[in-house]
């Protein structure tokens, strides 16, 4: 996802790249001497001490022991990606994402303490049994083996009953320990033997837990809820499964996932050097369909000239719910809904149909994405204050700032023409295709290093047509460039866990509608990645030709009228153009 440099990163995350002081001794050797060896008259001499991942910190202070090839480390060993995030030191609450203090509970295999084992890079989560209750009982009884197979190593997981009888509720933690005895003697034992540290089957009374974390079961009673990569309380979303009509276990471990995310996020934000230019900091977009489904805002970007220094740019988009309470009774928004942020007209303040980003909204729940949009960034290459409207059905606290950046790119994005689409949907039907006539451009500027689509497509209605489209069938989007054609298509769409596999690029798990499905080009809850395609190789000198189309199984596409829906295919599209120069 991302594609920030690693020169971006501050000093104190890259020593060998910025000069240091600290040993003048193996100043005078180059390349510098590995730990444990001594630079003597120019030369590194000595046997150098174990470093499994070659990264100048030795294994016996690596906290980090298996950074990727060329990572800039910091004195325990660990890359800006790897770092662990510090215990919070509070103040404390019992609020959705408030931090979490300190508890202990007693378990089959002893005592466990939260703050004790924090590592900095885990995340903990929680299941509660209450026998008898149909949901509850359809989960601790299904597939743990599964469960394991789903779940990243770096999760600590708490099983708790609600059972009153002290003798009783134990046997029910023996029993539900057998159960992933089971499982596990089918894993490698170092794998198994891992897994035994971070299953705790709590003895406590639900009612008698100690510390934050009865505070927070009282205040916040839900079958399953965690504590993320950050330290905070969190709620975990309906495990329910839309494709078999019950709920399982191993959707708890899509929030284990989720939170992997999140700090993968707040790494890459933390990792750029960027000009940040403030959209939303907590306004409301009232969303509706009347007066508050727009959200116009002016901004003021940097001057021009500063603008011609960056080569990138992303949208940060945060979308809070109140509270930060999930569900539609807590007034997190039902529906998945497609939301746009548009960029006005210079000239034309009140026209806005150029797309900057789309988003489709996540049933019931909060999301936070990273979008990169570096090729538009001539759509703002005069800088100075713009007007940009934001549109959707969807309620939300909105936090969106707009990145840009320098990440040391050989080349930078320097204009862009418009091919393909509208601000709105498109039907696709047999009249479709006949919308868009070839669009004929030359490119003969010798400073160009580069020509690309950009392209944002996505396809939405469902049950009206025998092919089930544009949602769950495979739409396939033709460019002809000289004849040369390029494809972007979704498989994903005829694939029932499509999004369920997408929590790790930012799909919200375990959201309350059928989620897992995939889609035609998107996800609930998740910015609509755009495709991008290098057509340099097939230009010509003076004029070339682009031509658009869109497909069915290789055809231009005709509905099958049947399905008793009246949610007719529909295609929503922005192609664009861009031309690249070296910086």
């Amino acid at each position: 996802m991302s594609r920030w440099s690693a020169s971006l990163v501050a000093c104190a995350w890259i020593a060998a790249a910025c000069g240091s002081d600290n040993d003048s001794t193996q100043a005078t050797c180059e390349p510098a001497c590995l730990a444990g060896q001594d630079c003597v008259d120019g030369a590194c001499v000595g046997e150098p001490l174990p470093d499994a991942d070659g990264d100048g910190v030795p294994d016996e202070s690596d906290r980090c022991g298996s950074t990727a090839t060329g990572s800039a480390v910091d004195e325990s060993g660990c890359s800006w990606a790897e770092a662990p995030v510090p215990l919070p030191e509070g103040p404390y609450g019992t609020g959705i994402r408030d931090a979490a203090g300190d508890f202990t509970v007693q378990t089959l295999g002893g005592s466990f303490a939260f703050h004790a084992s924090w590592t900095g890079n885990d995340s903990h989560l929680f299941l509660v049994r209450a026998a008898g209750n149909a949901y509850s009982d359809a989960i601790a009884g299904s597939d743990v083996g599964a469960f394991l197979a789903e779940s990243p190593a770096n999760v600590h997981y708490l099983f708790l009953d609600v059972e009153d009888d002290e003798a009783a509720r134990r046997a029910a933690q023996e029993a539900m320990l057998s159960r992933f005895e089971e499982a596990l003697a089918l894993l490698d034992p170092a794998v198994a033997a891992q897994w035994r540290t971070r299953l705790h089957f709590v003895t406590d009374a639900v009612d008698a837990l100690d510390g934050s974390l009865g505070a927070f079961f009282a205040a916040h009673p839900n079958f399953a809820f965690g504590i993320d990569r950050f330290g905070r309380w969190r709620e975990a979303g309906s495990l329910y499964d839309f494709n078999d009509g019950a709920p399982h276990l191993r959707f708890l471990a899509r929030e284990a996932v989720g939170f992997d995310y999140e700090r993968r996020l707040e790494r890459e934000m933390g990792a750029i050097a960027a000009t940040e230019v403030v959209v939303f900091d907590g306004d409301r977009h009232q969303g509706g369909w009347e007066a508050g489904h727009t959200t116009s805002v002016e901004i003021t970007l940097p001057s021009a000239a500063e603008m011609a220094r960056f080569d990138s740019m992303a949208v940060y988009l945060y979308t809070a719910c109140p509270g930060h309470l999930q569900g539609l009774e807590a007034g997190c928004n039902e529906w998945d809904y497609a939301h746009h942020l548009f960029v006005c007209d210079e000239e034309d303040p009140a026209s806005c149909d150029t797309e900057l980003v789309r988003y489709v909204t996540p049933y019931g729940r909060e999301g936070e994405w990273l979008t990169d949009v570096s090729p538009l960034l001539p759509l703002f290459a005069n800088g100075g204050s713009r007007t940009l409207k934001y549109t959707g059905a969807n309620g939300y606290d909105m936090h969106l700032r707009i990145l840009l950046w320098d990440a040391g790119k050989q080349e930078r994005p320097v204009e862009v023409r418009f091919l393909y689409g509208a601000s709105g949907a498109i039907p696709w039907n047999e009249e479709y295709n006949g919308r868009f006539e070839p669009v004929k451009f030359t490119v003969d500027d010798p400073t160009t290093t580069r020509v690309g689509i950009y392209n944002v497509v996505t396809g939405h209605g469902f049950g009206s047509t025998w092919e089930n489209c544009a949602e769950f069938c495979d739409s396939e989007h033709e460019f002809a460039v000289n004849g040369t054609a390029f494809s972007e298509s979704h498989p994903e769409a005829k694939d029932r866990y499509g999004c369920f596999a997408r929590v790790d690029q930012g799909v919200v798990p375990n959201q309350f509608g059928s989620w897992p499905f995939g889609r035609a080009g998107w996800c609930p809850g998740q910015d609509v990645k755009p495709w991008v395609q290098d057509v340099s190789d097939v230009l010509v000198s003076g004029e070339n030709e682009i031509a658009y189309r869109a497909l069915f199984r290789g055809e231009p596409y005709v509905p099958r009228l049947g399905g008793g829906g009246d949610y007719l295919p529909e295609l929503r599209l922005q192609s664009w153009l861009v031309r690249y120069e070296r910086k």
